[in-house]
């Protein structure tokens, strides 16, 4: 599995994109920021897309994905999700008012997007993983992510504020290699992360001990970069190792990573 970190804030300013992985060139896991980082021919390669949410910051990009892509596929973009945040997706964005409704276009029988809805605990093969997930405390209905490949899996907590299952699926997972956890707010902000459903850096420390798994580095993400200098100086003064803040364009080979654990 290899993983490229096409953006990691929970905000865009300049030179600050929102939230998105590239897996093995083809799926995206959520899609805050593609087409800003991906040319035509790495656009119109995907194949798969699956999203956490349905908030603006972790799939305004597929609006332009779609539409980018449209005449240089013959087959439609899947895109995965609860069907909760799918109906979201129906309801506001691909609803022929805000953006077209690419689910009909060209046409019924040969869409440019197929919505494909994912079961509640059971995973399911897309592209080349596993893929598991579970609800995270936000304030919409959002998933966080098991994802195992051939040589390792890697956990993505969505976005979310103190919660509890999507840790016990990375405690039962032996092949841990990497956790990518969400960090929004300073500790100050502490209130309002709450009430938005977010973590601060203290949170995260909480929500590890919850993961129990210290030898899983942990890849931080969703940074508001207003708030980035003492997000960082929280982050470091954690003294925790295995912790990490993206900055975007980060490339990560899982196999490498699980062969270096044995």
């Amino acid at each position: 599995m290899r993983i490229r970190v096409l953006g990691s804030y929970g905000a865009r300013l300049p030179g600050y994109h929102t939230s998105s992985l590239l897996i093995d060139g083809r799926m995206l896991l959520d899609a805050g920021t593609v087409t800003a980082a991906l040319n035509l021919e790495e656009q119109a390669a995907i194949d798969d897309v699956l999203l956490t949410h349905a908030h603006l910051d972790h799939m305004v990009d597929l609006a332009f994905l779609v539409d980018n892509v449209l005449t240089l596929r013959t087959s439609p973009i899947r895109i995965w999700a609860p069907e909760q945040v799918l109906d979201s997706l129906r309801r506001h964005l691909f609803n022929d008012a805000v953006w077209p409704d690419f689910s009909r276009i060209p046409g019924s029988d040969a869409p440019a997007l197929r919505f494909c809805p994912l079961p509640a605990d059971k995973a399911v093969a897309i592209g080349n993983c596993l893929v598991e997930w579970r609800r995270t405390e936000h304030p919409v209905f959002t998933a966080g992510y098991l994802l195992r490949g051939r040589s390792g899996s890697i956990l993505f907590s969505g976005d979310t504020a103190a919660t509890e299952d999507i840790w016990h699926l990375g405690r039962e997972c032996g092949d841990l290699a990497m956790a990518f956890v969400e960090v929004s707010f300073p500790d100050r902000l502490g209130d309002l992360a709450r009430a938005s459903g977010h973590l601060t850096p203290a949170g995260v420390a909480g929500e590890l001990e919850k993961l129990a798994r210290p030898e899983v580095p942990v890849m931080l993400f969703h940074v508001k970069p207003q708030f980035l200098g003492e997000v960082e100086q929280e982050i470091k003064a954690l003294g925790d190792e295995r912790l990490r803040l993206l900055e975007g364009g980060e490339v990560f080979d899982i196999a490498d990573r699980a062969r270096a654990a044995r």
